[in-house]
């Protein structure tokens, strides 16, 4: 198909430069007009040589003669955890509720939310690193008295009776009372901006 089309492309090439080269006497148009005896009859003829060209260029496009990339199958899409996954699975762990065996936990958890809560208090109040960790240390950061007095280093042990009663009723310890209202907090505030 491909040696077709080169040895039409040399052919065409080769009759316009004759006709461009010889100039009007290239061709012998008046002599094939006496010939065919009509110059409309002429045209005809060159109409059917182009058309007995473009034949085998029409059926070269067939689809069957095309040749298709295969496409590959599709992505499919990669499931991940939601945020805060690792955290909710920490603080819902036994082990973190534990009074003795949980405190390592607790103490891992507590400083990945003191570092949360100064990188967003830095961002809110657009403040350095040492400013931040003094509002966070000294529980300025939020009006949340639970979540400041958890970062802040404060005993949270000194709250009332009441709440530690009332989140034992939600089936949490006040450990994980203090984390889930902290990160709630931090949530918030980063919200905000």
């Amino acid at each position: 198909m491909k040696g077709r089309r080169v040895t039409l492309g040399l052919a065409g090439t080769v009759a316009l430069v004759l006709a461009v080269a010889g100039g009007a006497n290239a061709v012998p148009v008046r002599s094939l007009v006496t010939a065919l005896g009509n110059d409309y009859l002429l045209v005809v003829a060159i109409g059917g040589v182009g058309l007995l060209v473009a034949i085998p260029v029409l059926t070269s496009g067939r689809d069957g003669n095309l040749v298709q990339a295969d496409m590959p199958a599709p992505e499919r899409p990669v499931t991940v955890p939601p945020a805060g996954h690792d955290f909710d699975e920490t603080v819902g762990s036994w082990r973190y509720r534990l009074p003795v065996v949980g405190r390592k936990r607790r103490r891992v958890v507590e400083e990945r939310l003191r570092t949360a809560a100064v990188e967003t208090v830095m961002r809110a109040e657009n403040c350095s690193r040492n400013e931040a960790k003094r509002l966070v240390e000294t529980g300025k950061w939020t009006d949340d008295s639970i979540a400041a007095a958890y970062l802040s280093g404060s005993d949270v042990s000194n709250s009332s009776a009441g709440r530690r009663v009332s989140s034992l009723l939600t089936g949490r310890t006040w450990h994980q009372h203090c984390a889930h209202r902290t990160a709630a907090e931090i949530a918030d505030r980063g919200e905000e901006l």
